[in-house]
């Protein structure tokens, strides 16, 4: 096992490869065009502006590495996004808040033949196995409905070390998980608590997820909330198969099957189907169904620059698209595409990448 991996975020729940020691400044700029609509009640009807962020986050961040000695490394890794078409840096474009960066992640690790020791503030473990086995990474017109992305400060956790080959355990507890799957009237004061085994070997990898999030908010019977996420894929080489099954007990549940198919060197094709269900007890009177077909291309011009476009289509269901599943933690866009502000039946998005 390589002594130099640098542990990321909790999000993606994995060490991620080597870098030298010292510091590393690294990020992304992503900028397009977004269309959507259909079946709103909107004068609008079709709405197109530009648009960011639709292919990934835009951020810039910093990563630091060093050997301890002894087998031990202890690694560092911040991320603080921004809007590209617009220069707001809160999670809301609100139209005051100027410039101001906004803190993605911050992890601080300590690895060795323990595993990753991590804490900080990271992504939500749910989240990052839906963005994995999403053919669309969980942003852009397309993405899984089921796609979101939620935050956790106050966060330790423990990646093992290999149980078998290609099998590592996750456990990770914080006592402020920021809005993660907020009912109405439900607060964000809650400790979370959660279970994982994943998997990674040759063309294989799955995941097997569980959460408790104990709840301090008002709303009776909000005490415990309870979710399970599986996760596999598969690559075959000509094509990438994947898909996952998500569901937070008597709210909701969803899942979605898709493919990513490398035709050259360049250009990838994508595709997938979802459906995300509503629980109907009380606090959602809507509880039906929404069916979403999603198709998308990239073309890599560079090792570092990307060309994307994207359409998904609601075939069932009060459901809207949003290029973006979160509204916490990192930044929506001028447009307000994510969550709070999803808007249409039907959306295209295309635009490029460049990572640095």
């Amino acid at each position: 096992m390589n002594k130099k991996l640098l542990a990321v975020a909790l999000a993606t729940a994995f060490a991620a490869p080597a870098m030298a020691d010292g510091v590393q400044i690294y990020g992304a700029f992503d900028v397009g065009v977004l269309v959507r609509g259909g079946g709103n009640a909107d004068a609008r009807d079709t709405h197109t502006a530009v648009s960011s962020g639709m292919n990934g986050h835009n951020f810039i961040g910093f990563k630091m590495s060093e050997d301890l000695g002894n087998g031990l490394t202890i690694a560092g890794d911040a991320q603080f996004g921004f809007n590209l078409d617009s220069g707001d840096g809160t999670a809301r474009n609100t139209g005051t808040s100027g410039s101001t960066l906004r803190t993605i992640t911050s992890t601080l690790a300590l690895i060795g033949d323990h595993g990753v020791l991590v804490a900080g503030r990271t992504g939500g473990a749910r989240a990052a196995w839906i963005k994995k086995y999403d053919p669309f990474g969980g942003f852009g017109s397309a993405r899984a409905q089921q796609g979101g992305e939620d935050y956790a400060n106050n966060v330790v956790a423990w990646v093992t070390p290999e149980i078998l080959p290609g099998l590592k355990g996750l456990a990770a507890y914080t006592t402020d998980l920021e809005y993660q799957d907020r009912p109405t009237g439900k607060n964000n004061l809650g400790s979370l608590y959660a279970l994982a085994l994943m998997y990674d070997q040759g063309p294989a990898s799955a995941v097997l997820n569980y959460e408790v999030l104990k709840n301090s908010g008002a709303v009776p019977g909000d005490g415990s909330i309870k979710v399970m996420t599986v996760g596999a894929s598969y690559d075959l080489g000509v094509v990438k198969v994947m898909g996952f099954y998500d569901q937070v007990v008597n709210l909701l549940n969803g899942w979605q099957v898709g493919a990513s198919a490398p035709v050259t060197s360049q250009l990838t094709l994508k595709a997938g189907y979802s459906q995300q269900k509503l629980a109907g007890n009380g606090r959602y009177a809507d509880a039906s169904d929404c069916d979403k077909i999603g198709v998308g291309a990239t073309y890599d011009m560079s090792k570092r620059t990307r060309l994307y476009a994207d359409y998904g289509n609601f075939t069932s269901g009060r459901c809207t698209i949003s290029t973006y599943g979160g509204n916490h933690g990192s930044v929506l866009g001028s447009d307000g595409q994510g969550a709070a502000a999803a808007y249409g039946k039907w959306g295209t998005n295309m635009g490029v990448r460049h990572t640095f």
